[in-house]
């Protein structure tokens, strides 16, 4: 069809054939690594020698990788791979490589432990696709730099430890001194995964360690979820909600105020007692409803307790014994104290980690622990 005129215009077979990427245009590659953190090596005119020599092109050290292990050179347009008489052998979709193979795209291959992808691409899609993957990095960072720096010293120490089960996650927390005597912090959960996720949860977190709540003092827990509840409903929010545990430690009288909005308890662990005290029962999300209140708890603080504020992340698993965890999993292994040279958050992360499937965590992970004098 002719233009007519007015910008609508239909493309022939013969235009569309001409619009497309040559077979030449397109790039070979092999890509390396876990979803979300891989990395792609593009395969040139000269191939690519794989192996764990020095002078190889795409190195592995491996122990199980042979010093030339395979090779792959591209022949009328196919990459083709190459067993260079390898020890433990190449395979392609499980299948030993006995002579050269052309390789399909999306063809696996493993070398020994190493496991590698064959990708035909087109070499924009491949560069806007890295563009993407070096900004979702940069957010990675800047969430990350916006977390608390340790308190090593002082009537209140803190540490905490953080792994998204996806490069960008949904918790956030934060804790500050708001003066000398008050010592507040919260820990909030976005229900979901991923960019949009973890995108509200550094505005959230942002607007309470800023103090930027309109007409709310952070020394009131309840006024926090009050007002985040008002900024922060779903309807305005790509249906995005979240839990939060939150909390005002006046330092003095050793008295600890705390708001539980959506979250499961926290732990607080006294000396002499065998069982973790858990803080806080289940009351609505933030963003659910137009108009809440938020009841506001408290308990006096023992010299030499610790408090854990964790992201259900520490038990939405299944445990080795095929029976799914819950809070009172995570309360026998706070109960189980501190081991000698390990950060008690990266402690209590290895347990979880031991007792999970293989792979990322199921959800986020996050937990502070607090020890007071």
């Amino acid at each position: 069809m002719a233009d007519s005129g007015e910008g609508t215009f239909i493309l022939k077979p013969d235009d569309l054939a001409r619009l497309a990427p040559s077979p030449a245009a397109m790039g070979h590659y092999l890509v390396a690594g876990e979803i979300g953190a891989e990395q792609r090596i593009r395969i040139d005119a000269a191939g690519v020698t794989i192996g764990r020599a020095t002078g190889c092109d795409l190195l592995l050290t491996a122990a199980d990788i042979s010093r030339r292990h395979c090779r792959i050179e591209i022949e009328d347009d196919w990459a083709v791979l190459t067993d260079l008489g390898s020890s433990n052998g190449t395979f392609v979709n499980d299948a030993p490589v006995v002579g050269p193979m052309r390789l399909r795209n999306g063809a696996r291959l493993r070398l020994g432990t190493v496991s590698l992808k064959y990708e035909r691409r087109d070499p924009y899609e491949v560069e806007a696709e890295g563009a993407l993957g070096r900004d979702i990095q940069r957010a990675v960072e800047y969430a990350r730099a916006i977390l608390p720096a340790p308190i090593e010293n002082g009537p209140v120490r803190a540490d905490w430890y953080f792994a998204p089960c996806t490069k960008l996650g949904g918790d956030m927390f934060g804790y500050q001194f708001l003066d000398d005597g008050c010592f507040a912090g919260f820990l909030l959960d976005v229900a979901g995964h991923g960019i949009g996720a973890a995108m509200h949860a550094v505005a959230v977190g942002n607007t309470v360690r800023r103090r930027a709540l309109p007409g709310a003092d952070l020394r009131d827990p309840a006024a926090v979820a009050a007002g985040l509840n008002a900024l922060f409903q779903m309807e305005d929010h790509h249906g995005l909600m979240l839990t939060l545990w939150c909390w005002a430690y006046d330092v003095g009288p050793r008295l600890l105020r705390f708001c539980c909005a959506g979250h499961h308890p926290s732990l607080l662990v006294v000396p002499g007692q065998a069982s973790p005290l858990p803080l806080g029962g289940r009351n609505p999300a933030i963003g659910m409803l137009a108009a809440r209140q938020w009841p506001v708890e408290q308990v006096t603080i023992p010299p030499g307790s610790r408090l854990y504020v964790f992201s259900d992340g520490a038990f939405d698993l299944v445990g080795a014994d095929g029976g799914r965890w819950g809070p009172d999993d995570v309360a026998g292994l706070v109960a189980e104290g501190p081991a000698a040279g390990v950060p008690e958050p990266e402690r209590l992360y290895g347990a979880v980690r031991s007792a999970a499937p293989p792979g990322p965590l199921a959800d986020d992970f996050s937990a502070v622990v607090i020890a007071f004098d």
